[in-house]
């Protein structure tokens, strides 16, 4: 009986890395589409948006630049909307404006 046992607790403990969801880095600027490439971050992108008094409408969703404050969820606040583009700043940098 312990051999079945621990057959499941090792498929799971296996799987447990690729189940967590990514948070954004700490004090990097992510463009939103980068954000929500990343994890599950559409609430959190609506979320500081409307804290910020900006429109929720697709393009501020993945337009806008957010600063990534940290903590266990990735907690992220509004810098600014790029009305020309937001520019991915490649692996470990901020993206900009």
């Amino acid at each position: 009986m312990v051999k079945t046992a621990v057959i499941p607790l090792a498929v799971v403990a296996a799987l447990v890395p690729f189940v967590a969801a990514n948070n954004c880095k700490t004090n990097l600027n992510y463009c939103g589409y980068n954000l929500l490439n990343i994890g599950n971050y559409g609430s959190q992108v609506n979320g500081a948006l409307q804290a910020a008094n900006q429109p929720t409408d697709d393009s501020h969703i993945h337009e806008s630049l957010l600063h990534c404050n940290g903590g266990s969820n990735g907690d992220i606040s509004f810098e600014s909307y790029c009305s020309g583009g937001c520019h991915d700043g490649g692996s470990g940098k901020s993206d900009s404006c």
